[in-house]
């Protein structure tokens, strides 16, 4: 396409490169619309509504359920934007179809119609259109900045929300409690204690003490008899508020020995991942004796299993992605994939708005420098060699991308007027 059609395509308010990626802008489009269809029209196991709901932030993880379905309608507005649709048009598509799945959803069995599902479908394609709109333009050290403070900034946030939130309230102990959201543990717990001072099964009577001691590392013991290998995850302890709100569950999952510690996530309505030991529980027979062990050590924790220990658990910046979704369930190789993926979507705008000059380089060479320093500095585990490649990866994936100032088409408008 030379200067002439590239202009003409800016005055229609598209994108300079439509006509050599419509198909496959056509084809993600379509993989897009595939993935918001069958992720919002099928059947849930939550409880039934009916009614539509005019809230924004909806219930305890409403932050996260937000931004999940921010980016649950990019790849299909991305795939509009490459396929050449206006970008105007492209945000009213996405209000009108995601207007028409809430009001589906009200007949659609345990599915919920919110409000802010709706304008937050929208932002997503209108972040998309946006974005395309500025990388479309010349590269710039500023815009490449901004990238690398936003990176910087998601990786801190990430370590500020993972940090432990123990609320000052009336504490009660749970043994192999029945709750709704977990299976119930097959097996039977025999003593609970906290650096020696016992924790009953129900209301504990210095709950600040017990607070103060958790916060301050001291070791939780759990002896119990061990029940039948759990189907998913089912807690031999845990301590829960006066308002319901999970403060620490320690309990089995399949093989795995799981931790969950209330985290400042969990006030600002976002989700978080889980400690786990995997294959800490495998061989235990129903029937056994099991002496668990759970204690804060440095940046991590400690868990043992009948003396055998297991310590370095933390949270690393890949993992930030769990806030919005932990999906405890998934295989190690899978979590360590998103970890890594998520690490070079993160750094790949930084590549691709960034000026290809020495002043660019070093903007570049600060981000990967913060990718490494700053998670330790807000309480995350140092950032896994892997990880930090995969920040590199997608570094130069954003670098060899064709930003404005390399193309001889003319800089586009994308609709966004």
């Amino acid at each position: 396409m030379g200067r002439g059609s590239g202009a003409r395509a800016a005055r229609r308010g598209q994108p300079a490169t439509a006509g050599r990626a419509r198909g496959p802008g056509l084809a993600l489009a379509a993989v897009g619309i595939a993935v918001v269809l069958g992720l919002t029209l099928t059947p849930d196991s939550g409880p039934d509504t009916g009614t539509f709901r005019w809230c924004v932030l909806c219930g305890d993880g409403g932050a996260a359920d937000f931004i999940a379905n921010v980016a649950l309608f990019v790849p299909l507005a991305a795939g509009l934007v490459l396929a050449g649709m206006r970008g105007r048009t492209i945000v009213a598509a996405a209000f009108v179809l995601s207007a028409l799945i809430e009001t589906l959803q009200l007949w659609i069995p345990g599915r919920e119609s919110t409000l802010g599902d709706i304008i937050s479908n929208t932002s997503g394609a209108a972040l998309v259109v946006l974005a395309w709109h500025f990388w479309a333009r010349r590269r710039s050290l500023a815009g490449g900045a901004l990238a690398a403070a936003a990176m910087l900034v998601a990786l801190a946030g990430a370590g500020l929300a993972l940090r432990p939130s123990l609320p000052a309230s009336a504490w009660y102990g749970q043994w192999t409690a029945a709750l709704a959201q977990f299976e119930t543990y097959g097996g039977r717990v025999l003593r609970v204690d906290l650096d020696g001072a016992p924790l009953p099964d129900g209301p504990l009577p210095d709950a600040r003490s017990v607070r103060d001691s958790l916060a301050g590392g001291a070791t939780l013991r759990v002896l119990a008899v061990a029940g039948p290998r759990t189907r998913t995850l089912a807690p031999l302890f845990g301590i829960a508020d006066g308002v319901q709100r999970e403060i620490l569950e320690l309990g089995a999952d399949r093989d795995d020995l799981v931790l969950r510690v209330r985290r400042r996530a969990a006030d600002l309505g976002l989700d978080a991942p889980d400690l786990r030991w995997r294959g800490a529980l495998a061989g235990v027979q129903p029937g056994d004796t099991l002496a668990l062990l759970a204690r804060r050590a440095g940046g991590g924790w400690c868990l043992a299993v009948n003396g055998r220990e297991r310590c370095g658990l933390a949270f690393a910046a890949g993992r930030a992605w769990a806030l919005v979704h932990a999906m405890s369930g998934l295989p190690a190789a899978a979590q360590a994939a998103l970890d890594c993926a998520f690490m070079a979507l993160l750094a790949l705008p930084v590549g691709a708005l960034l000026k290809r000059n020495a002043a660019g380089a070093a903007v570049a060479l600060l981000a990967l420098g913060g990718a490494a320093v700053l998670p330790v500095l807000v309480g995350l585990s140092p950032t896994p060699a892997i990880q930090l490649a995969a920040s590199y990866a997608g570094l130069a994936a954003g670098a060899l991308t064709p930003g404005g100032d390399e193309r001889a088409d003319a800089p586009v408008d994308a609709g966004v007027r």
